[in-house]
């Protein structure tokens, strides 16, 4: 006795259908969301870089550098001995930005061996297309950095 097994075809088809119709929902909101999320995770990564040398300055007990390229927008951490640790490139539709004076971080910002940064300052994560879409990097003289 043979036992028939499977989807019949009306049944394919309505999945498919229903797939159809989530995904019609579910694409907008995701295009909005991105670029939301671009900004935040190149926000995370400019403070992890930070954090990073900072780390990295009181392990070693020497002074790590941050620098930053406004141009290229990205960021690469220096040990004192002009050895590249790290380097961050931000995505193509996030810009990487220094804060106007007094606020402003300049390059390179330095660590110390006990975690002190040698500036304060911020640095702005903006995404190209949408100027509100944005978030500030805080840098204290302590060596803490945080997001705004």
């Amino acid at each position: 006795m043979r036992k028939d097994s499977g989807f019949t075809m009306i049944e394919l088809m309505v999945v498919i259908g229903i797939m159809a119709i989530l995904s019609a929902i579910a694409i907008p909101s995701y295009i909005k969301w991105l670029p939301k999320h671009r900004v935040g995770t190149a926000a995370r990564a400019v403070m992890s870089g930070m954090e990073f040398a900072r780390s990295n300055a009181i392990k070693t007990n020497s002074d790590v550098s941050v620098v930053f390229d406004w141009g290229n927008d990205s960021l690469t951490v220096v040990n004192s001995g002009g050895n590249i640790l790290r380097t961050r490139r931000m995505p193509g539709d996030v810009d990487l930005q220094d804060l106007p004076p007094p606020d402003d971080l300049g390059t390179p910002v330095t660590f110390n061996g006990h975690g002190f940064s040698d500036e304060s300052g911020g640095v702005v994560v903006e995404n190209t297309k949408d100027d509100t879409l944005s978030r500030i990097i805080n840098l204290t003289l302590g060596g803490n950095a945080s997001i705004q």
